[in-house]
């Protein structure tokens, strides 16, 4: 199992990134820069391949990231999409032989001000 932090870069640094030629498939992919219009380029997805997809945003941050279409491009890559701007915390646990286990905080300890009202 692998997992691929990306912090802050951009379309530009992906690019070098595939230039390389190495192998970067990880499991678990840390959404570049936030899930900004400016990263995630295509050929970077496909080359990672994740099968989850972390997105840590602000929640309604002004920069209005995740962008949609950003969304968008993972859901096409068949990646799980956990998110701290709608999920809080993503706690993410790799055990050999075991799935891998991806839990969001607010889901985890869910507070009664979410649940739906009753009927």
């Amino acid at each position: 199992m692998s997992v691929l932090l990306t912090g802050d870069i951009e379309a530009a640094s992906e690019a070098e990134i595939l230039a390389r030629g190495e192998a970067i498939a990880a499991d678990v992919l840390v959404v570049p820069h936030h899930g900004s219009r400016t990263s995630s380029l295509p050929a970077f997805v496909a080359a990672v391949s994740p099968h989850f997809a972390v997105i840590a945003a602000g929640y309604r941050n002004r920069f209005g990231h995740p962008r949609p279409e950003i969304l968008a491009r993972y859901a096409l890559a068949g990646a799980a999409r956990p998110r701290t701007d709608l999920g809080g915390a993503i706690t993410v646990t790799l055990t050999g032989g075991q799935p891998i286990d991806v839990v969001a905080e607010r889901e985890r300890a869910r507070r009664y001000w979410y649940d739906l009202p009753a009927d």
